[in-house]
């Protein structure tokens, strides 16, 4: 199991200083409408605020379903810096929304003390940036690498390679809302250093004075700090719908 003071390493400095900024951030939240039987969960998890009827309707779901199922014995006060800005940004997702569910398995990693150590700060400041599509990629990677190979062609004129084309290619587009936006959300998710990208092998088509080309063996893998990312913040079955559990 990681160590606290391993996975601040493995941190960003640019998400360090986002999620000090959201930290300052406390959502209204009141807890007195949860229901008798949710009150000392409830209370547990919104003793710092206060929460407005827009939310606690959804969110009262959220602890009879699932909060409510950790032991007495386990459950701890959330960090206010997990719980505050988690909520706030809660108000404008829909339940069935990836993202929702990645912020209630953060949530519920701060609550239990057997998982604590898992929930960084900084994790709720990630989710926030990601979309749709690159929640279920993530969670996709979670389960295997995507391969792609690739060729190019040789412009000896200028001595580089043109003209990329995708021979093969293991992402899974089809799931994908804007599936031809797949290099963009590469190039957000490595920005947020979750993912790389990395050549595994490169050949020439032809040789020599001959070479007309060359393909590439490439994937998508997660970085060490994506792999913590997806254990603290994506549901092991993923982002099915509750009732279809």
């Amino acid at each position: 199991m990681e160590k606290p003071e391993d996975l601040l390493k493995l941190i960003p400095p640019e998400v360090l200083k986002e999620i000090y900024k959201d930290a300052a951030s406390k959502p209204l939240i009141e807890a007195s409408n949860l229901g008798t039987d949710l009150i000392k969960t409830g209370r547990l998890l919104l003793a710092p605020l206060q929460l407005g009827s827009a939310l606690q309707d959804r969110f009262s779901h959220f602890l009879k379903e699932k909060v409510s199922k950790i032991p007495d014995e386990k459950l701890i006060e959330p960090p206010v810096q997990i719980i505050g800005p988690s909520l706030e940004k809660m108000r404008y997702i829909e339940e069935d929304s990836p993202l929702w569910k990645m912020f209630e398995e953060l949530i519920l990693k701060a609550v239990n003390k057997d998982d604590i150590d898992k929930a960084h700060p900084s994790f709720v400041h990630i989710i926030g940036q990601l979309s749709h599509d690159e929640a279920l990629l993530l969670y996709e990677l979670s389960k295997g690498e995507f391969e792609i190979t690739d060729t190019m062609d040789l412009d000896r004129v200028n001595n580089r390679f043109i003209n990329r084309r995708i021979e093969k290619s293991t992402i899974p587009k089809e799931n994908l809302y804007y599936p031809e936006n797949d290099n963009l959300y590469y190039n957000h998710l490595e920005s947020l250093s979750l993912v790389s990208w990395p050549v595994i092998k490169e050949t020439s088509i032809g040789s020599g004075a001959n070479q007309t080309g060359t393909r590439r063996i490439s994937k998508w893998v997660l970085t060490d700090f994506g792999k913590l990312f997806i254990e603290a913040c994506i549901p092991e079955k993923g982002f099915e719908s509750d009732s279809a559990e």
